[in-house]
């Protein structure tokens, strides 16, 4: 097998192995871009990897990861993002030998480059893929919440909401270090020009109430995202509120299958005590969700933020991940919370 780094040519098999290759066990999702390629171009600095079986050309997986320089402890670190692996179920049975040499490929770039650890998400529910991980080495280091909110109707929010639709990169970058100093895996940016471009390119608004804010960030120009499988409680509810909302408003539950549109809640910034400032954000986003044919709000936490678990009541489900870890070198514990890159979602 030969590995070697991916090509324009090879996106539209690329795509078929992601549309094969959904997340999850209870809730299953896949994903469908419009290229394999797009989430590769948010990053400076990415090694995306295909395995070519040399006889037939055909794929047998593909690996990606994005290398970044990080915050641990207030420290510089260099790490690699892990965004893909993926084994091409029409050519591969199960976790094949193929895939292990486009992993071991990955890492012998990845050391070339001085990264000292990589990591990604898992889904909680994923146990194949966390099984996976486990077996390469990683260990979980901190979980992340992703609570699903829907938009089915306008809500008040109880404070006035500012909506800022555009954002200077730079002194974004400033308050986001300032807010999330005690936050493991912040990103050290220098490029700001780039970084811009993906502020202009997906971001829906900041929203800003009293001494809070949040942002909106919007990635369906580029991927639709479907649920392939879900608990046959969902299923069986979803059937019957679909019935019963082509009479009153009510919540969107997909069938399997069907596309839902969706939009990211990330960096709210907030302290205790301002619930209301929150409250009223949401609800403008919400509105605005509702105004862009949106279904759901995903709202993003670290598992360890305590003055957002409220929120959890506000969700009809919680997506949980695992940060998984490998380390190459000797690094401090990443231990405590940890910052949420968008980039990372898609």
């Amino acid at each position: 097998m030969i590995v070697r780094p991916a090509e324009p040519r090879d996106d539209e098999v690329l795509l078929r192995i992601e549309s094969m290759a959904g997340q999850g066990d209870r809730v299953r999702l896949i994903d469908e871009r419009d290229s394999f390629f797009s989430r590769a171009r948010q990053f400076s600095d990415t090694i995306l990897l295909v395995g070519e079986n040399e006889a037939t050309g055909a794929l047998h997986g593909v690996v990606a990861a994005a290398v970044q320089r990080l915050l641990i402890e207030g420290q510089e670190h260099l790490g690699a993002y892990m965004f893909d692996l993926r084994s091409n179920p029409e050519v591969n049975k199960g976790l094949s030998r193929a895939m292990f040499f486009l992993w071991r490929g990955l890492e012998e770039r990845l050391m070339e480059q001085g990264v000292e650890f990589i990591f990604g998400l898992i889904k909680e529910d994923n146990s194949r893929s966390y099984s996976i991980a486990q077996r390469m080495g990683a260990e979980a280091r901190g979980e992340k919440r992703f609570f699903t909110i829907p938009t089915f109707r306008r809500r008040r929010p109880l404070r006035e909401v500012k909506a800022v639709r555009r954002i200077d990169a730079r002194q974004e970058y400033t308050a986001l270090r300032a807010h999330y100093a005690d936050f493991n895996l912040l990103p050290i940016v220098n490029d700001f020009d780039h970084m811009q471009n993906l502020y202009d390119h997906y971001l829906a608004a900041r929203l800003e109430c009293g001494e809070s804010s949040l942002k909106l960030w919007d990635v369906s120009r580029h991927y639709t995202r479907r649920v392939a499988a879900m608990p046959r409680a969902y299923e069986l509810a979803g059937s019957v509120l679909r019935g019963l909302s082509r009479f009153i408003c009510l919540p969107k539950v997909p069938a399997p299958g069907e596309v839902i549109n969706v939009w990211n809640v990330l960096d709210i910034v907030t302290r205790r005590g301002r619930e209301d400032e929150v409250k009223s954000l949401l609800a403008q986003a919400n509105n605005m969700a509702v105004d862009h044919g949106i279904d759901y709000l995903i709202v993003a936490v670290d598992a360890e933020q305590a003055e957002l678990a409220w929120l959890r009541r506000m969700a009809i489900m919680s997506l949980n991940y695992k940060v998984m870890v490998k380390e190459y070198r000797p690094a401090p514990a990443l231990a405590g919370k940890t910052y949420l890159d968008p980039r990372w979602l898609g």
